[in-house]
């Protein structure tokens, strides 16, 4: 993501965001001339929903197996809920007062980490689906 370099959220913060592989010139593209801006990748993030807390409790244990770093139940409530979240993460600034702090072959080296964190992510959910 490309988004405003804020305390909190504002509205229209969000720049530039991809769920998929970014090449670079896609990437430059997107950059915007003015303003303050961050580069941000988050980690990914799976809610499930489960009927016991046995249930819960063996979904942490398939989480933690499948390379789930920051696993939890979050809610007792009417549903029992495990949050998985991953460590793939990326943040940084990108543009101060219009001007782009980076050079053009760091944005190369940090979109060839960004991409390969996605498809760990990606890579990382299908081997907790295949193991639940």
């Amino acid at each position: 993501m490309i988004i405003k370099d804020e305390d909190k959220k504002v509205s229209g913060m969000f720049h530039f965001v991809s769920h998929d592989a970014v090449s670079l010139e896609e990437f430059i593209k997107n950059i915007p001339r003015k303003g303050n801006f961050k580069f941000k990748q988050e980690s990914p993030i799976v809610h499930i929903v489960c009927k016991s807390p046995e249930d819960a409790e063996k979904m942490l244990k398939k989480s933690q197996e499948t390379g789930w770093k920051r696993s939890a139940i979050i809610s007792f409530g009417n549903n029992i809920v495990a949050e998985l979240i991953g460590t793939e993460k990326l943040d940084f600034p990108l543009i101060k007062n219009g001007k782009l702090l980076v050079s053009e072959e760091f944005l190369k080296i940090i979109l060839e980490k960004a991409n390969k964190n996605l498809e760990k992510g990606w890579k990382k959910i299908e081997k907790l689906t295949k193991s639940v």
